[in-house]
């Protein structure tokens, strides 16, 4: 009967033989429970929810009568598996449980006879650490959940497979285990810690849609380091996919899920592809832009940075790309805005401050026309006018001259400076000073000054938040770098007790920063209470004269060894951005050994600023095990001045050939320019 079931698999006359002779009782009562129980783990595999259950119902029926009250009770799980996977979701979802366990409590009968459950031998070897038995017993246990239909058990132990190989560094076996049992988040984990190694995905067109979401969200989280080619295939599939679900094509859950994930998945493949296969997500994803006023969608930060990628990578297509942006932003969508008023866009939209902060490089043209410049210029000034996230700084941004930016201003000195004292009574968070602190700068220099002197004031009571100090400390940065030379030297001595840590000890720290105690009731979040990172910021942008830089890179030096992340970061991008004359004594070698990636970071960053010295450790650095790193390298390598392109020439080749395409694109497609690094 077995081989009979195996070969029904494939053919259909047999598999309709089998059936004939189940419903007509021309097979005992143990074969017919078995034959129906296949049928319907077939059917379930097909997408066919509501015949499948029926079938799983039939062969309970079937196997009570024929004493095998454990399959019956592993059929009812089946049963509540396929209402979890394709709905409804309802109060009697757990009814086939119950009844489960009541049959467990009649009897033992079983479809195959094993002296010992297999799946209690895998987790107890698991238990006993014999990690090979495991494997076996797992096996077994996956095989004789196939052949009997029991649903959920072929799933759970596909799923105990994958975490078996996975305990055993065995990345390629436990992703292809997890892709059957339709665990995503598992497979995003794993792709985490493989590294730059490729693991297996399987079609996108065969399996429920469980399956396909788990290696739809594979493709995503191994975007950048999939095979151009095969990128550009995976994208027509993940496009294919994403075009049948938005129409009510596939069989899923009401949540949409595999229609979301191939939405995202494409979006994140979409810079890989042509034009056209770009142009086609974009018609897509075009009816996912109106909505009600507070209306959100899943796949609307995905939507945003795919319009940038595409901008970005097809100059042809950078108008209705950055077009469909500014729509998204007109709808709500933040991240839109936040990515409207970064460097990547200011640079497409031809912006006047990207080009003044780059006014000693080569500044690659806009791919757009003036017509377009103004146009999205006009919907800028239309957030304004709604009060929009960020319309203010987007306005500022691309539009200085526009009569509405001083008005803004205006209206950001005055929040600054009517900033009323603190309540000890009360606390707000989430305050304005950084963007404000930004809009003043668009005002005179009395304005500024004034502004500096009231941020200046908020940073150092400790009557306040640790977190609106660190916003005053922001933004007094933002405004001190675009005051007078003379009026710095002042600030760098305000910052020096901040960057000591003399200033730390604010209000509420004990509650709303550092670490919870275990037992606290009241956990607001696990930010650093220390001002020691934005005091750096500040005497870093304060700093002019040689002695005050080189002091600054002397406390980065220290602070890299605190036990606070966030202040071991604030020290290695100061390192990496306060300038060459004064970083040639470390010893950028020590800092590649660091554990963290903010000062791997910024070991190669020094590395190529010191070629002369570090050429070794630039090329060691093009094999650190984290991509970001190597992504550091190169982008500082296509930023070097022009008399010294020959000196990082090998480093770029180098470069080109990397495992990810994020570290080649960074490493082609920027010209070295004429600034230096």
């Amino acid at each position: 009967m077995r081989l009979r079931l195996v070969r029904a698999e494939y053919d259909g006359a047999e598999r309709r033989a089998l059936l004939s002779a189940a419903r007509t009782g021309a097979v005992p009562g143990r074969h017919a429970a078995l034959i129906k129980s296949r049928e319907a783990r077939r059917r379930c595999l097909e997408g066919r929810a509501e015949e499948a259950a029926d079938a799983w119902r039939e062969a309970v029926h079937d196997a009570i009568h024929a004493g095998l009250t454990e399959e019956a009770a592993h059929w009812l799980y089946a049963l509540r598996a396929v209402n979890v996977q394709y709905g409804p979701l309802t109060a009697e979802i757990d009814d086939e449980h119950r009844l489960a366990q009541a049959l467990r409590a009649t009897g033992s009968g079983r479809v195959l006879d094993r002296v010992r459950d297999p799946r209690e031998q895998a987790m107890s070897s698991l238990v006993r650490k014999k990690p090979i038995e495991a494997v076996l017993s797992a096996r077994c246990w996956l095989t004789d959940s196939a052949v009997t239909g029991s649903w959920a058990h072929e799933t759970e132990a596909a799923d105990f497979l994958g975490d078996l190989y996975t305990d055993s560094s065995e990345a390629s076996l436990a992703a292809s285990y997890y892709q059957q049992a339709g665990k995503s988040k598992k497979l995003v984990s794993l792709a985490e810690t493989a590294g730059d190694s490729l693991l297996p995905i399987e079609s996108l067109h065969e399996g429920p849609w469980w399956v396909r979401h788990a290696r739809a969200a594979l493709v995503a989280a191994q975007a950048d380091l999939i095979q151009d080619d095969r990128a550009a295939r995976l994208l027509d599939d993940l496009t294919d996919l994403a075009t049948r679900g938005l129409a009510g094509e596939l069989v899923e859950l009401p949540t949409q899920s595999l229609t979301i994930q191939a939405v995202k998945s494409a979006c994140a493949l979409v810079s890989r592809g042509t034009e056209e296969q770009a142009a086609r997500l974009l018609d897509l994803l075009a009816s996912e832009v109106p909505r009600e006023p507070g209306h959100y969608r899943f796949i609307d930060d995905e939507h945003a940075t795919t319009c940038v990628d595409i901008a970005s990578a097809h100059d042809d297509l950078a108008y209705i790309a950055l077009t469909r942006l500014f729509d998204l932003a007109g709808h709500g969508v933040q991240k839109s805005s936040i990515l409207i008023t970064e460097d990547t866009v200011l640079r497409l939209m031809g912006a006047g401050s990207y080009r003044k902060g780059l006014a000693d490089q080569e500044v690659s043209p806009s791919p757009l026309t003036e017509e377009q410049r103004g146009a999205l210029c006009v919907k800028a000034a239309g957030f304004v006018a709604e009060k929009l996230f960020l319309a203010d700084v987007i306005l500022a941004e691309l539009d200085p001259g526009h009569p509405s930016v001083r008005e803004q201003a205006a209206q950001a000195r005055d929040r600054i400076l009517a900033r009323p004292e603190p309540d000890p009574r009360r606390v707000a968070f989430g305050t304005r000073m950084v963007s404000d602190s930004f809009l003043v700068g668009f005002l005179g220099e009395e304005d500024r000054k004034k502004c500096l002197a009231k941020l200046l004031e908020v940073a150092r009571d400790p009557r306040e938040a640790a977190l609106n100090r660190q916003d005053a400390l922001s933004g007094a940065r933002n405004v001190v770098i675009q005051l007078p030379t003379e009026t710095q030297p002042a600030t760098f001595q305000f910052s020096k007790p901040f960057v000591l840590g003399e200033r730390d000890g604010s209000h509420l720290d004990e509650r709303v920063t550092g670490r919870p105690h275990p037992l606290s009731s009241f956990k607001v979040g696990s930010v650093s209470a220390s001002l020691r990172g934005q005091g750096l910021y500040l005497a870093a942008a304060s700093a002019t004269a040689l002695e005050e830089k080189q002091w600054v890179r002397d406390q980065a030096l220290v602070l890299l060894h605190s036990d606070d992340n966030a202040l071991v970061q604030a020290a290695a991008v100061t390192l990496s951005a306060i300038g060459s004359d004064v970083t040639g004594d470390i010893d950028a070698n020590l800092l590649a050994t660091h554990q963290h990636i903010g000062v791997r970071q910024a070991s190669a960053v020094l590395s190529v600023q010191h070629m002369e010295r570090h050429q070794d450790l630039a090329m060691r650095l093009t094999k650190d095990s984290d991509v970001r790193v190597r992504r550091t390298l190169a982008v500082a390598a296509t930023h070097v001045a022009w008399e010294r392109a020959a000196s990082v020439a090998a480093l770029l080749d180098v470069l080109r050939g990397d495992a990810r395409h994020s570290v080649r694109a960074a490493a082609i497609s920027r010209k070295v320019s004429s600034g230096a690094v």
